[in-house]
């Protein structure tokens, strides 16, 4: 069976539409960032540079986004959001296989978040086109058997130790408590996977494709990976575990017996393909495509 796996895509389909009609593939994978268009980005670099401490639970005492980009603006991102978003799931369902998929911490208004009532809601529209997709399945938080492997899911935005630095403890307990939620949730998963495997994930486990590359991130150097991943990993053994959240990166890297995969940054047409043998729960070979491929 092969896999073909994209993600950080952030609705520019146009470079993967071209490469992927060249090749097979038995099964759709997505690790999260449809949308999360490059608008963003100032918002979020203003973040992690503000200075001034949170309100417990209300978040940082910043801005909002509406406030940072006006109301028109706001307004205007957010559809475009939105059609970013779904033009990249309109893709994977029009490719015409089954596959599975998560959401990623730029796809914000695609899934609830279960770890706080504070944010992250679903859109109601969104909610409504998820509904029309058969082809490929939302597996955010949840597990799925397809033939003889089990397949978990696990996307969403999830609070990384690189962001430590920028919090002050009121608000580090805040988060702590958060990340205690979803591993907790993570759990109540895994202890119902026995037998071969397959984890999907929008951020990598701790120490795999997680050192943040980018010296214009105030958080460059820090790690972006998710320690009860790796825990979960180690103890479970899932024999591929396919991530992504870390557009500086593309490769394999083996982490105890499991084989972790990030497909590349698939806005720039990077994207694997996964060989694997279902019955033996094994992968037999790694392709990687792309500007660098």
């Amino acid at each position: 069976m092969k896999l073909l796996v994209m993600g950080d895509i952030h609705g520019k389909t146009e470079k993967l539409e071209k490469e992927i009609s060249e090749h097979e593939f038995d099964l759709v994978i997505g690790v999260g960032d449809y949308a999360g268009i490059e608008e963003w980005r100032r918002y979020i670099k203003y973040i992690f540079s503000d200075k001034k401490k949170p309100k417990i639970g209300e978040g940082p005492n910043r801005r909002s986004p509406e406030e940072f980009y006006g109301k028109k603006k706001f307004k205007d991102l957010l559809k475009k959001d939105y059609e970013s978003g779904k033009r990249v799931l309109n893709f994977f369902n029009n490719l015409g296989k089954p596959g599975f998929f998560v959401f990623g911490n730029g796809d914000e208004e695609w899934y609830n978040f279960p770890f706080s009532k504070d944010i992250l809601n679903v859109n109601k529209r969104n909610l409504n086109f998820l509904k029309e997709i058969k082809n490929v399945q939302n597996l955010n938080y949840g597990i799925q058997r397809y033939g003889e492997i089990t397949f978990l899911g696990f996307g969403g935005y999830l609070d990384v130790s690189a962001n430590k630095k920028s919090r002050d403890k009121e608000w580090q307990k805040m988060v702590d408590q958060r990340m205690k939620k979803a591993e907790i949730k993570m759990n109540t998963f895994t202890n119902k996977i026995h037998g071969k495997s397959i984890f999907i994930f929008h951020y990598p486990p701790l120490g795999i494709f997680d050192i943040i590359k980018d010296k214009t991130n105030p958080h460059h150097g820090g790690s972006a990976g998710i320690d009860f991943f790796r825990k979960e990993i180690l103890k479970k053994k899932p024999f591929l575990v396919l991530c992504g959240h870390m557009e500086e990166y593309q490769g394999k890297k083996k982490l105890g017996t499991s084989m972790v995969v990030n497909p590349g940054e698939g806005s720039k047409g990077k994207f694997a393909i996964v060989e694997i043998d279902e019955k033996k729960g094994k992968v037999l070979k790694v392709d990687f495509f792309g500007e660098e491929h």
